[in-house]
């Protein structure tokens, strides 16, 4: 029962009815079924917060950690009225995390939530790729219109970049969703567990590659090379890996040649991210240890960062920020350790599932360089899967899986303080202010 409401929740998530049938517009479908899987779960999303649990799973020590960063990046400042606003809006994305954790128990529940998502996926692209070619109308799916000069002609035109609904109403954010649903596709396709059915995961993921195409997102593009590295390295070895990216790597580039293969932090796009950037990252000394507020940078900048790891940092601070950068560094370290056969993990349903959820953390991790999305919901379900994952890891004698002690926290603080130097370094050396 608690499966199936949650896969229901991600379902209302996705595909947002409300806003393809006028009749649900006025009523709060999201609500309900979320409300409806707390009062199931009340008891499982609580246990989670004890101390001994949080110990036990470091991944949602981050998670719960940000949401009291949230709060006291305004209480820093005494602005009390955004503390009260923002910290009950945040803390529905923690709960829609409790809610995942504490449901998805089982490899077998993982297994089948990843699927999930990828029907979710499809329903998403093939109302999005009917509304943007012209076979249905519907105002809320509006492509987007972003300005860009012919190369050829140096003239001005008009490019449409796909959306779908709700949450995915972005050409980026749709674009990371779409790359992790295309990894669970390639995975399927080349899992040696696989047999003559793995052909049927060709269809979704052409569907999938046509709507990345469409959105003409370079995250969304770097996204999906990073990932696809990440998963060529986890099921083959460095040895194999390497071969394989050097035919994969450029047939990408051909077939996504345009916008998204234009990439250059000297020029146009990429230089006003680094700028921005730069902006943003002066704010950091103002409020170093608990930032300026959640949501306060676009008001201050007036532009948002486009790299989830500047805001977090400077909104919420190094506090904040250790905590959203501990969460992937916690995630990818310990499954890259989970990795091959020496890893310890006796359910081979386990170890067929870490290429994939390492390819997914990985590919996201770059993402987040390139949006805004450390508030939101797609990203929190991600951590998520990584948490899911190390728990059932950890049920099993020989897997080694980190506990939250003082080793774990010296270990990733040092990291986040590294991360946030080389990411110093990258603005001072690529910025140009002409």
């Amino acid at each position: 029962m608690d499966f199936y409401l949650l896969n229901l929740l991600n379902a209302v998530l996705f595909v947002r009815p409300s806003e393809i049938v006028e009749a649900l517009s006025t009523i709060p479908v999201y609500n309900i079924v979320i409300s409806t899987c707390i009062a199931i779960k009340y008891p499982t999303i609580l246990g989670q917060l004890s101390g001994r649990s949080l110990r036990e799973r470091p991944i949602t020590a981050c998670v719960v950690g940000m949401w009291v960063a949230v709060v006291l990046s305004h209480l820093s400042h005494f602005t009390i009225y955004y503390a009260r606003i923002q910290g009950p809006e945040f803390a529905k994305v923690i709960v829609y995390y409790l809610l995942l954790v504490g449901v998805v128990d089982t490899t077998e529940r993982l297994k089948r939530f990843l699927t999930s998502l990828v029907v979710f996926g499809v329903i998403l692209s093939v109302i999005a790729l009917l509304n943007y070619h012209g076979y249905i109308y519907l105002p809320s799916l509006a492509a987007v219109g972003d300005s860009e000069i012919d190369a050829a002609t140096g003239e001005e035109y008009i490019l449409m970049r796909l959306c779908s609904t709700g949450i995915f109403n972005d050409p980026n954010d749709l674009a990371i969703m779409l790359v992790v649903c295309m990894l669970i596709c390639i995975y399927r396709i080349v899992s040696p567990a696989a047999d003559l059915w793995r052909v049927v995961w060709v269809a979704p993921l052409v569907l999938f590659g046509h709507g990345l195409a469409m959105t003409h997102s370079r995250g969304g593009f770097l996204t999906l090379l990073a990932g696809l590295l990440a998963l060529f390295q986890a099921r083959f070895g460095w040895r194999k890996a390497f071969p394989m990216a050097l035919v994969v790597l450029p047939a990408m580039a051909l077939l996504f040649a345009g916008r998204q293969t234009d990439i250059s932090a000297s020029e146009d796009t990429g230089q006003g991210r680094v700028q921005i950037w730069s902006m943003a990252m002066a704010l950091l000394p103002q409020a170093p240890v608990f930032g300026i507020g959640m949501g306060q940078l676009e008001d201050v900048i007036l532009h948002a960062a486009h790299n989830s790891f500047v805001h977090a940092y400077v909104e919420t601070g190094i506090f904040g920020g250790t905590l959203f950068f501990g969460a992937y560094w916690i995630a990818l370290t310990t499954l890259g350790r989970l990795g091959g056969r020496r890893s310890g993990l006796v359910d081979p349903g386990l170890r067929a599932l870490q290429p994939v959820l390492m390819s997914i953390l990985s590919g996201s991790f770059v993402g987040m360089m390139t949006l805004s999305r450390n508030y939101e919901v797609p990203t929190f379900m991600l951590f998520g899967l990584a948490a899911v994952f190390l728990r059932l890891a950890g049920e099993q004698r020989g897997a080694s899986v980190p506990r939250l002690d003082a080793r774990l926290v010296c270990h990733t603080c040092a990291a986040s303080l590294v991360f946030l130097a080389l990411l110093y370094a990258y603005i001072r050396v690529f910025v140009r202010w002409a």
